[in-house]
């Protein structure tokens, strides 16, 4: 009664969904990590940042580089 139920070549069909699925499921997850991949920047703070998780610089050694390349405010260049 059960081969019969769903017609003839019913097996291939689940084979043939399941495959499909992984596909599908396998695209999505490609894309997924490349749009979520961490860009590279240039910016000197997030390199310090970046030290500072790692733990390769304590925190008052960040705010202290982080003032130094910092500009200014308020400062003026000559006029």
């Amino acid at each position: 009664m059960w081969p019969n139920i769903f017609g003839p070549g019913w097996g291939w069909g689940l084979l043939f969904a399941l495959a499909f699925l992984c596909l599908v499921l396998g695209v999505l997850g490609f894309l997924f990590s490349v749009i979520n991949r961490p860009r590279d920047s240039d910016e000197p703070t997030d390199r310090l940042r970046h030290l500072l998780e790692e733990g390769d610089i304590t925190p008052q050694e960040f705010q202290r580089r982080k003032r130094t390349i910092q500009p200014k405010v308020g400062m003026r260049g000559p006029s």
